[in-house]
């Protein structure tokens, strides 16, 4: 099982795991064979990622979220996007940056 982004969907790809919006509902099952143009609907309904069959993430690719503050921002802010109102959710989006900013300068 592999994560990708959306954007790098290619026809064929087969979902790994079932993607689920935020309220739970399941949008594409596991198993469905995956098109770039499903993907673009995933990008439109707010899903950023999906797991795809295949080979295994190396711990170094599934450590780097981001290579640089910007973009790890924007990855941060598409997480938090539907909570970012709740200022305890603000709180913990600055903290969790702040800790990723940190953790990927040493």
């Amino acid at each position: 099982m592999k994560k990708i982004a959306v954007e790098k969907i290619e026809d064929g790809m087969v979902l790994a795991r079932k993607v689920s919006n935020s309220s739970g509902n399941t949008l594409v099952s596991k198993g469905v064979s995956l098109t770039a143009a499903l993907g673009r609907r995933l990008k439109n309904w707010g899903i950023h990622y999906v797991y795809i069959e295949g080979e295994e993430q190396s711990a170094e690719e599934s450590n780097t979220i981001a290579s640089s503050p910007e973009e790890l921002k924007t990855h941060l802010l598409s997480k938090f996007s539907s909570v970012m109102e709740n200022p305890i959710m603000e709180r913990l989006f600055v903290a969790v940056y702040q800790y990723r900013l940190q953790k990927n300068s040493r």
